[in-house]
């Protein structure tokens, strides 16, 4: 996007100033002013400030240790991996990799139903195919997630058993 020959590496710079909030703003108006004459060297600063090394690996391995939690939804567990993905904004992580990581830290019914929705063996589509897949099932995931069937099932029973003796109460 050309405005009036206005590059798009100047344009970047001109807007990033609107996406800082608090002690970021306070942090780019003491910057030397003309100091930063590419995106890139607004970048590299921004991320060397906000995200050190050390909570860059931090966050990094939150990502690559990820594991779904016990009795955690296909949908809460996709959330959760999302945002620490989001949280780490240079992870380094080709998709490939992150729906690996994912797909290996869900508890194996997850990694069943996953599959078969895939129609096969989920890992062997393409990177793309296999983010849309979970995205479409987490969109509607009352009728994928397994857990939230078994909870369902064991209301059921409770509430059956409540109603078939009356003598209890």
């Amino acid at each position: 996007m050309k405005q009036n020959g206005v590059s798009d590496d100047a344009i970047r710079l001109s807007l990033f100033p609107y996406s800082l909030t608090h002690h970021a703003i306070t942090w780019y108006d003491h910057l030397p002013r003309n100091s930063i004459h590419s995106f890139d060297v607004m970048m590299r600063k921004f991320l060397s400030k906000y995200f050190p090394p050390s909570m860059v690996t931090k966050l990094r391995n939150e990502i690559t240790k990820f594991e779904q939690k016990p009795h955690e939804s296909l949908f809460e567990a996709w959330e959760r991996y999302k945002l620490s993905i989001d949280r780490c904004l240079n992870h380094n992580m080709i998709l490939v990799t992150q729906i690996d990581t994912f797909y290996n830290g869900l508890t194996l019914s997850h990694r069943d139903t996953i599959n078969a929705a895939a129609g096969g063996t989920f890992m062997q589509k393409k990177p793309e195919e296999c983010y849309e897949l979970i995205e479409n099932m987490t969109a509607h995931h009352n009728h994928w997630d397994t857990s939230a069937t078994r909870d369902e099932t064991s209301r059921n029973i409770s509430s059956t058993t409540t109603t078939e003796n009356p003598e209890a109460a």
